[in-house]
């Protein structure tokens, strides 16, 4: 274990902790958020998964099933791949399936529709982050879950979305992005989700007012007032008025 990198602190039992990033401050309240929902029975997606702790956890909390998926090549450090999610699953005697997909294509990688995703840390890295939302309501089913964590514009009441990384995060130039509150719940409306819950987690920088914010939302099919046309991508979710 200790030989390998690693991204994640996972619990692997008998007071073994693998020896991840001192992130505790964002995935401490997060344990919480996730601990709330309803995993039982569920067929789960972890988006962006790379040691896989949300996909342990959502396994923990009764999925009955979760694929994990990830691309290494797109990781700080990917020289191992996917080393530590198989090591970490064998010490938990865990059935989780690893599939190497882009969020862009899952769609196409998948062609099950799932009861929950788990979207942490992604979307900030996201060049097309409505695509990435579009290509996620593509494999869930209506009454669906997601479960969405990202770098946020705090404070702002506008419906405004930075893309200047040297804003955000000034260190880490894989950021493409950080919404404030109501651009959020735009892009998830425009897509056919209803946000149900959203919550600011951390304030991470008063002066560039970012932060990390938590959202939950739910999957439909019918109309979306936004735009006159639908959107190409997610035509199969737009009902038309009789």
């Amino acid at each position: 274990m200790n030989r390998m990198k690693w991204y994640h602190k996972i619990d692997l039992g008998n007071g073994v902790v693998t020896p991840g990033l001192e992130f505790d401050p964002l995935w401490d309240p997060l344990k919480e958020q996730i601990r709330k929902i309803d995993f039982s029975g569920k067929v789960v997606l972890d988006i962006g998964c790379w040691d896989g702790m949300w996909s342990f956890e959502a396994e923990k909390l009764g999925a009955a099933e979760v694929w994990a998926t990830d691309i290494v090549s797109q990781r700080s450090f990917s020289d191992q791949k996917w080393e530590t999610l198989e090591f970490a699953k064998a010490q938990l005697k865990s059935n989780i399936k690893y599939r190497e997909a882009s969020v862009y294509d899952i769609d196409q990688v998948f062609g099950e529709e799932f009861d929950v995703v788990i979207f942490f840390g992604v979307l900030y890295h996201l060049r097309y982050p409505q695509l990435g939302i579009a290509k996620l309501r593509n494999v869930m089913k209506p009454g669906a879950m997601l479960l969405l964590e990202t770098a946020v514009l705090l404070d702002i009441e506008d419906t405004i979305i930075q893309t200047n990384f040297s804003k955000i995060y000034p260190l880490d130039r894989s950021t493409w992005n950080a919404f404030s509150r109501d651009s959020l719940g735009s892009l998830l409306d425009e897509s056919y989700f209803t946000q149900e819950e959203y919550q600011v987690i951390l304030r991470q920088d008063e002066e560039r007012k970012i932060g990390r914010a938590f959202a939950k939302a739910t999957a439909y099919r019918g109309q979306c007032q936004h735009h006159f046309f639908p959107d190409p991508f997610l035509m199969k979710h737009f009902v038309a008025l009789e």
